[in-house]
């Protein structure tokens, strides 16, 4: 008795060492495509998902300045209307070149970098010309920077950020998959900031201080890359903005 087609055929079945049957190569072709798809799809709906982190960058351009170096909180460049924070190249800061010129008119070079069109700066010194004191000072010789203006006493919400990373030397730079890299840059001396996010607004970067206009105790340092409230005396120097923090107000939000 002849068989009927298709009556009593096993169906398709891969065998390692056998070619793939016809069947199965048309089926595993389009879960291929599928598989593919989603995953392309995945992967750009996850990019689309991702928090902007900001626009911050190294500057195009070395700048060579000339100014008056001051090391409390942290070193800065002080110019006539204008005050720069200082960094030294990798993890590093300034302080002990810094403390050596503390008060005298000094020359460096380096470059800055801004985040969100220049919401703060920061200057990384090195590279060609030499952190010195100036040989002929000349307006600079008389010229006492101006003291700072107290704005009043802030409780603020924020993140502690390592300045560098933050505007720019590194992205995100901020949150706690940045939380090693900015423990580390902050022993090593780069200037903390804290950042405080207004509604609409480009967030505002302040200086952070202990309460005797010093660097900030450890114990609010150990906060850094978390979400934290803290209460202190906001003061301006220039364009620069010192925010002196008690750490009895610190609370982890």
């Amino acid at each position: 008795m002849s068989r009927q087609p298709g009556v009593g055929r096993e169906p398709p079945f891969f065998v390692g060492y056998l070619p793939t049957p016809r069947p199965l190569v048309a089926f595993l072709a389009v879960v291929t495509v599928v598989a593919t798809g989603l995953a392309v799809g995945a992967g750009i709906a996850i990019v689309l998902a991702q928090q902007d982190h900001g626009t911050g960058r190294f500057l195009p351009g070395y700048q060579t300045l000339q100014g008056v170096i001051q090391t409390d909180p942290y070193p800065v460049l002080r110019m006539p209307g204008s005050t720069v924070a200082l960094a030294g190249l990798g993890k590093r800061g300034v302080q002990s070149r810094a403390a050596r010129l503390a008060g005298k008119p000094v020359q460096l070079g380096g470059r800055f970098l801004a985040r969100d069109a220049g919401a703060a700066d920061l200057l990384q010194v090195g590279g060609r010309v030499k952190f010195r004191e100036l040989e002929d000072p000349g307006d600079l010789a008389d010229w006492t920077p101006a003291p700072d203006r107290v704005l009043g006493t802030f409780r603020l919400k924020g993140e502690i950020v390592d300045s560098k990373c933050y505007l720019g030397a590194m992205r995100p730079g901020r949150g706690k998959v940045h939380l090693a890299c900015a423990s580390l840059c902050i022993m090593g001396g780069i200037p903390p900031m804290f950042v405080v996010h207004g509604d609409g607004q480009s967030p505002e970067l302040l200086l952070l201080a202990g309460p005797d206009g010093g660097p900030v105790p450890p114990g609010v340092l150990e906060q850094v890359a978390l979400y934290v409230e803290l209460q202190g005396e906001l003061l301006a120097r220039d364009d620069l903005l010192i925010f002196r923090v008690d750490p009895a107000s610190l609370r982890v939000l």
